[in-house]
C-alpha cells in the first residue's frame, strides 16, 4: 500500500494505517526534534504531541501530497512555538517579576522574586564567554537573533542553538524554584545542587 493510500485510510479513521505511519516516521521525527531542542525528553514529548494532533485532525491528511514535508513543517512550527514560550518564561522571571513588585506582594513573594532573579544571574555568569554574550545581547540588549549573528559574525542557527541551551536551563531553574518556593525552601539551595552541565559551564 502506497503512502497516499495510507493517508486516505487514516483520514477515514483507520487506526492500523495510522500506526504504520507512526512506526515509519516517529523515530525520524524524534531525532529531528532532539537535534533542534537539545533536550531528549522534550523532543520525545513534542513528537507525541505532533502525532496526537495529526490523529485529532486526520481528515486533513487526505489532501496531503507529501507527508514528510507536512510532518516536518509541523515540527518546525512546534519548535518555534517552544522557543517563543521559553522566551516568555525567561523574560517573565528575569524582568517582569522583579520589576513589578509592589505592595500587593507579600514580603515572602518579594524575597522569592529577588532570589529568583539572582539565581538567573548566577546561571548567566556560569556560561561560556560566547554563550553569555549571546544571552546578554538577546535578553538585556533586546537584539534579534539576526542582529546578534551579524554582530558576532556567526550564523543565525548558532545563535539559536546557544539561546536554546540557555533557555532550557533557565526553564528548569524556574520550574524547580517555584516548587521550592511552594515548599518554603530557599531557592539558593537549588543552585548549589544543580549539576554543572545544567549550568552550561
Amino acid at each position: 500500500m502506497d503512502e497516499q493510500q495510507l493517508l486516505c485510510n487514516v483520514a477515514r479513521g483507520d487506526i492500523g494505517s495510522f500506526e504504520r505511519i507512526f512506526r515509519l516516521y516517529h523515530p525520524r521525527l524524534v531525532a529531528f526534534l532532539i537535534g533542534l531542542l537539545h533536550d531528549e525528553d522534550e523532543g520525545r514529548d513534542m513528537a507525541q504531541d505532533i502525532f496526537m494532533s495529526l490523529w485529532e485532525n486526520r481528515e486533513k491528511l487526505s489532501e496531503v501530497k507529501s507527508f514528510s514535508a507536512y510532518l516536518f513543517r509541523m515540527a518546525r512550527c512546534a519548535v518555534y512555538n517552544y522557543y517563543d514560550h521559553l522566551n516568555v518564561e525567561s523574560k517573565y522571571a528575569s524582568e517582569y517579576l522583579l520589576n513589578h513588585i509592589d505592595d500587593s506582594f507579600s514580603e515572602e513573594e518579594k524575597i522569592f522574586a529577588r532570589e529568583l532573579n539572582a539565581a538567573i544571574d548566577r546561571v548567566a555568569d556560569s556560561l561560556s564567554a560566547q554563550r553569555k554574550r549571546i544571552y546578554v545581547m538577546s535578553r538585556k540588549e533586546h537584539l534579534s537573533n539576526d542582529e546578534i549573528a551579524k554582530s558576532l559574525g556567526i550564523n543565525k542557527r548558532t545563535v539559536e542553538n546557544h539561546l536554546s541551551a540557555v533557555l532550557s536551563a533557565l526553564r528548569k531553574l524556574i520550574v524547580s524554584s517555584v516548587v521550592l518556593f511552594a515548599l518554603g525552601t530557599n531557592i539558593s539551595i537549588l543552585i548549589v545542587r544543580m549539576p554543572k552541565d545544567s549550568l552550561l559551564i
